[in-house]
């Protein structure tokens, strides 16, 4: 159950953020990873975005503390703030 009307992620949730914000994670097995990656290569396509080096430098830094490449990391985000476990402030 999420936490409040502003937080959509239940309780295991926070504390895997909680973990990751902290570096307190181990990466996934290879095995896993791939299958993972298997799964969305289906029905994935390519895109091109424009970034600033520092963020791109930053998802690179975040990913390989997790284990994990950056564009992966940017698409587990991307899909977790279509399906509500991200929230953006509309403050721009």
């Amino acid at each position: 159950m999420a936490n409040s009307e502003f937080d959509p992620m239940d309780e295991e949730e926070r504390l895997l953020m909680e973990a990751i914000e902290r570096g307190d994670t181990e990466p996934l097995p290879k095995e896993e990873e791939d299958r993972i990656k298997a799964s969305i290569r289906g029905s994935a396509h390519n895109i091109t975005i424009r970034m600033k080096d520092a963020d791109i430098e930053g998802m690179k830094a975040k990913a390989a503390r997790l284990g994990t490449s950056y564009q992966t990391l940017i698409n587990s985000l991307i899909h977790r703030y279509l399906n509500g476990g991200v929230i953006i402030k509309e403050s721009f």
